[in-house]
């Protein structure tokens, strides 16, 4: 099949949306006091600051790579390349973003944020491997980002 930029942005569009689901929701407050001065921090709270941090980062990384992706795409119908060279890219960018999930998985102290981006830098090793490495469209992934909004509370 012929390599489509059009059809290849409309799928970005579609990841990007679910990537931008991913924003994290302003958390309501429970009416409880702010801790004193002299209040040690909870672990509760410093788990959570660190999923914050954690899942903010991974966002950041999924976004860079699928924008990446799609500003390729958008390049490429004013300027086409080869299938080959598309793909070359588009291998890159998941890659680029596998190691970056795996480099920042272990700073996560919640068990299961840690699981959820360990997850997601799984699949997109896994899609690495297979017949769709240099495909853009990538609905396989798409549980595993689910699984880390939910991990995430987003």
């Amino acid at each position: 099949m012929a390599y489509s930029p059009v059809r290849t942005v409309l799928a970005l569009v579609a990841v990007a949306g679910l990537a931008a689901g991913c924003q994290p929701a302003e958390k309501e407050s429970d009416g409880a006091a702010a801790p004193s001065a002299t209040a040690a921090p909870t672990p509760t709270v410093d788990v959570a600051a660190n999923s914050k941090q954690v899942c903010d980062t991974t966002l950041a990384l999924v976004k860079e790579h699928f924008v990446g992706m799609a500003d390729d795409a958008i390049a490429a119908i004013d300027k086409p390349v080869s299938a080959k060279e598309q793909g070359v890219k588009v291998r890159a960018h998941y890659t680029a973003l596998a190691e970056g999930l795996r480099a920042e998985a272990p700073r996560a102290l919640d068990p299961q944020v840690r699981a959820a981006v360990e997850n997601l830098a799984g699949a997109i090793e896994k899609r690495l491997t297979g017949a769709q490495a240099t495909k853009v469209e990538a609905p396989d992934l798409d549980p595993t980002l689910k699984a880390l909004d939910a991990a995430c509370g987003r």
